[in-house]
């Protein structure tokens, strides 16, 4: 039997078909890379927008339609909060699984291939174009926030963390496997350990992997800023620790922060950026800001907009407000235009795009350490790309394959168009081209 993995969605998703690939691969299972060679699809699915539930349903009919051979499984948040119109499931895939019966897509998976137990030997699947050099490690799974916007807490249920042991074990697999650098996520990853007895924090677990493996970078993805605590940050002092964090800020308005129901005003965000920025002054900090919340008045989203600009980041995402049925916002007065939400979007993308211009261009001249992943093209030309310890996008011209190797680059441009060039430094003379 051959199964072809994809998802819509965040590095969670991308990290369980990652650990599902893994498995089957282990138990004997082929993993291919092309679904017209498959029996079995399986599509992990996302509803944090509606455009996320839109094109998880895009690729669930796709594949259902045009590789008619294949039996479609689909899982994942899309799949849990649409369980209450199975008819639309019944014409897009052939079998559902939500969130809480994940696993058992491998139990009947392997139930169905009866694979050679013994496996097919210690390698990395191939995933196609979601094949990355980096490893996504999920550590927690759910969420007890409520933000007002989000339906994550109906799609994946109450926060749960992983074991600290089981974490080191799969960290370890990645490492022997080459992975050099891991990306530990989850839905609220920075709530890691608080369901556990004795209680532990993240900032444990993230010293434990940096006490128990060798793996070169340990990179974390996104977390809530009252999740960032001392501890944490103290740590960030070890050069493993890849110096990035994604904190999403949603709306730099105080009133918008209350309506949104977080758990956060800019006052205390702006203290968590400072404590950051004692550790190393040119830490990298990307975000996530919504544009047009219900009650967000253009004097409000003034408001947020010049507090952004404040923030300094290093880059970020910006949505427009997506209304999302049984969601807290959903029903709230001030419902704002959707031609006005989308004109926001661009102002505070504009923002964030000088932002991001503008920490790379102080960047500029100075050396980094790349992980190379793949080749990309640049004004025409085949290059490689990978990223930076503080999550640059880094292209560099070289004759040699650079595939999964951590280089020193010293970043000479930033294009136009926004990509960063570099050269890597020859490792007999550091100031020389390669």
């Amino acid at each position: 039997m051959k199964v072809f993995l994809n998802m819509v969605g965040c590095r969670l998703n991308q990290a369980e078909i990652e650990q599902l690939a893994l498995s089957l691969t282990e138990a004997g299972v082929e993993v291919v890379s092309n679904p017209e060679e498959a029996d079995e699809i399986v599509i992990n699915t996302c509803c944090v927008t509606a455009k996320a539930s839109a094109d998880s349903r895009k690729m669930l009919r796709h594949h259902k339609a045009h590789y008619p051979n294949a039996h479609v499984i689909g899982t994942g948040c899309w799949v849990s909060i649409s369980q209450e119109n199975p008819a639309e499931q019944t014409q897009i895939l052939d079998q559902g699984y939500d969130n809480p019966e994940k696993e058992q897509i491998l139990v009947d998976l392997l139930e169905k291939s009866a694979p050679d137990r013994f496996g097919l030997g210690q390698y990395r699947p191939d995933l196609g174009a979601r094949n990355r050099t980096r490893g996504f490690v999920k550590v927690q799974d759910g969420c007890d926030n409520r933000c007002a916007y989000c339906l994550t807490q109906v799609a994946r249920g109450r926060s749960v963390s992983t074991d600290p042991k089981s974490v080191v074990v799969y960290a370890l697999k990645l490492q022997k496997l080459g992975v050099k650098e891991i990306v530990l996520t989850g839905v609220q990853l920075g709530s890691w350990g608080k369901d556990l007895l004795p209680r532990h924090t993240l900032a444990d677990l993230v010293q434990i992997l940096l006490d128990q493996t060798g793996i070169e970078r340990i990179r974390l993805s996104s977390i809530e800023p009252w999740d960032v605590s001392p501890e944490l940050i103290n740590l960030f002092r070890n050069l493993r620790l890849c110096p990035h964090m994604h904190i999403p800020l949603q709306s730099g308005s105080d009133d918008i922060l209350r309506k949104m129901n977080r758990p956060m005003n800019t006052a205390r965000f702006r203290s968590v950026l400072d404590s950051v920025r004692e550790v190393k002054p040119d830490f990298a900090v990307t975000t996530d800001i919504i544009c047009g919340f219900p009650g967000e008045t253009m004097e409000l989203f003034q408001q947020s907009l010049e507090f952004i600009g404040e923030c300094q980041f290093s880059g970020g995402h910006v949505f427009p407000y997506s209304a999302l049925h049984r969601t807290a916002a959903y029903e709230m007065d001030g419902q704002v235009q959707h031609s006005i939400r989308k004109e926001r979007t661009a102002i505070v993308r504009q923002v964030l795009d000088q932002a991001e211009s503008e920490f790379v261009t102080q960047r500029l001249g100075q050396d980094t350490k790349v992980l190379f992943e793949s080749q990309g093209n640049l004004q025409g030309e085949r290059v490689w790309q990978g990223w930076s310890e503080d999550f640059l996008k880094v292209h560099a011209r070289s004759r040699e394959n650079l595939h999964n190797q951590i280089l020193s680059v010293r970043l000479d441009e930033l294009l136009s168009s926004g990509q960063i060039v570099g050269h890597v430094l020859n490792q007999n003379n550091e100031d020389g081209n390669n």
